[in-house]
């Protein structure tokens, strides 16, 4: 009987070849990797040139054996201080070597010859220039198309950190010269109407305060071509901000290529960074101080900043194609005649609810109380008040509402929520204005705006009064029960404490006098 004494097949041989060859290839990669990280790396060829560079710059044997013997290494800066592991000095070993102005990067020494003034033990390199310092080549120090919160800034665009240490403002000529035009142009532009800095400003934008820290993941970039760098970001919305962001109110502002690279500087500079105190310039200080203890407020810089972006020289009102109805003309003298400065300072306060007009007291824009009187000192200028003549008395507002139809709701709105005219049903309009205002008003029109003067145009004191009593229904119900309630309060203070205290009062001129009272929190918000 003949058997077969060949061994069985065994099942699992191919799976221990493909083990087999896997393993040799994993091996082989990592060989490959430790070869490239360790042995051919851009650093260690860096530093290989530099080492040339330096024998040739020698003057005498001592130093040319010393840079013969300048070890091959990682290098990196340590600052606990700022949490920084900064490795870009593994190849860019000339940045405090004056004798390098003549050599190409990563050779040449750093411009400006900030780095006398900079340590770099000090502050090491990514404080300034951003990018992931524990990179040891370029593509991964720049870290634009990687996972990292804040890539390389571009040269052109490094002025921006300067702002973390210092008041550019007060830096030597030509030390942060985009810096500065940005801030000018920021200011100069109106950029403050609607954009909160530093607490004050606007609402129709976001607030700028830290914009520079936001990551790129923070931006909505679905329109943007090109870099999706934070900087590119800035750009493109500088030049075009619907195409950026649909829907955007921002107007297109006319700007040159270098202003607008000043104002992407000026935005990547607005961060709030908690630096440790000895990373502070003296004129940091400073400015943070002045920021706290702010001079008088001027009055013209005001309006400039806050104001003029909508209302521009405030003389004339004009129409606005953005928000499609007219601006009024705040310096209109006859505007400004009509007013008094409490009723003024009150609209500046208060703002308009349901309008463009936003509220700029120190809850809402941020403006002191003495900023809101210099404020009112320039509106002023344009024409001191008049004594008002009294206002007729309101008489029939159903006859009203047909005069009311027929010559006033094409621009008010029959509702009163305005259209291409201010809204007088807005409440703070009715808790501002007085009866002898309106009256005045509807009697001698606005010069320089599309308000005509009806009492010229026939429209009798009875008609006024008709008028008056159909603007009125607007009044918030509440309005009264308010005046109920802190004539009440003033006079249970005045009897508790002794304290001469009353509802504030807007005289009309020539007429009664008209309360106008501040709602208690409960209250307020009952207000439509």
């Amino acid at each position: 009987m003949s058997g077969d004494h060949s061994r069985p097949k065994d099942p699992a041989r191919p799976f221990k070849w493909v083990t087999l060859i896997c393993s040799v290839v994993t091996v082989g990669f990592l060989v490959a990797a430790a070869v490239r990280e360790n042995i051919s790396a851009d650093w260690r060829g860096h530093q290989a040139v530099f080492r040339g560079i330096l024998e040739a710059k020698a003057k005498d044997d001592a130093a040319r054996t010393t840079a013969r013997n300048l070890p091959i290494e990682i290098r990196q800066v340590v600052v606990p201080a700022l949490h920084t592991v900064d490795r870009c000095v593994s190849c860019h070993l000339g940045i405090d070597d004056p004798r390098m102005t003549d050599q190409p990067n990563p050779h040449r020494v750093h411009p400006k010859r900030l780095l006398a003034i900079h340590r770099v033990e000090k502050f090491g390199c990514t404080v300034c220039h951003q990018g992931q310092g524990a990179a040891l080549n370029f593509e991964e120090a720049k870290a634009e198309d990687y996972f990292w919160d804040y890539p390389l800034l571009p040269a052109k665009f490094t002025e921006a950190t300067c702002a973390s240490c210092h008041d550019p403002r007060a830096l030597p000529a030509g030390s942060a010269e985009k810096l500065v035009l940005g801030m000018q142009l920021f200011e100069q532009k109106g950029c403050n109407a609607c954009h909160k800095l530093n607490g004050k400003g606007g609402q129709l934008g976001p607030a700028l305060d830290n914009e520079g820290l936001k990551t790129k993941h923070q931006f909505v970039r679905v329109s943007l071509t090109g870099s999706q760098t934070n900087w590119n970001w800035f750009a493109e919305h500088f030049r075009d901000p619907a195409g950026i962001v649909a829907g955007s109110l921002m107007p297109m502002p006319a700007l040159s290529q270098p202003q607008v690279e000043a104002l992407t500087v000026f935005m990547l500079s607005l961060r709030q960074r908690d630096l440790p105190a000895e990373y502070l310039a003296p004129d940091k200080i400073d400015e943070q101080y002045a920021r706290l203890h702010p001079p008088a407020p001027d009055g013209p810089a005001l309006y400039h900043r806050y104001c003029a972006a909508c209302h521009d020289t405030g003389l004339h009102s004009r129409w606005d194609k953005k928000f499609a109805r007219f601006v009024p003309g705040i310096r209109n003298a006859a505007f400004i005649r009509t007013e008094d400065d409490e009723c003024l300072a009150e609209n500046i306060r208060e703002g308009r609810p349901g309008t463009r007009m936003p509220g700029w007291g120190p809850k809402a824009g941020g403006l002191s109380d003495t900023e809101v009187a210099a404020l009112v000192a320039y509106l002023r200028t344009s024409a001191p008040a008049m004594v008002l003549p009294a206002a007729p008395p309101r008489g029939e507002a159903t006859r009203g509402a047909a005069l009311f139809a027929q010559e006033c709701a094409g621009c008010h709105g029959m509702d009163g929520k305005g259209f291409i005219a201010p809204a007088l049903a807005n409440p703070v309009f009715q808790q501002a204005a007085t009866d002898a205002f309106i009256s005045q008003t509807i009697r001698a029109g606005r010069e320089n705006t599309p308000m005509p003067a009806f009492g010229r145009a026939g429209v009798s004191e009875s008609q006024i009064g008709d008028l008056l009593a159909y603007i009125r229904r607007w009044q918030p119900p509440i309005r009264q029960a308010l005046l109920r309630f802190d004539e009440a309060d003033s006079v249970g203070e005045k009897r508790d404490q002794g304290v001469p205290r009353g509802p504030l009062r807007c005289t009309e001129r020539g007429g009664p006098p008209h309360t106008r009272t501040t709602a208690p929190p409960e209250a307020r918000s009952q207000h439509p």
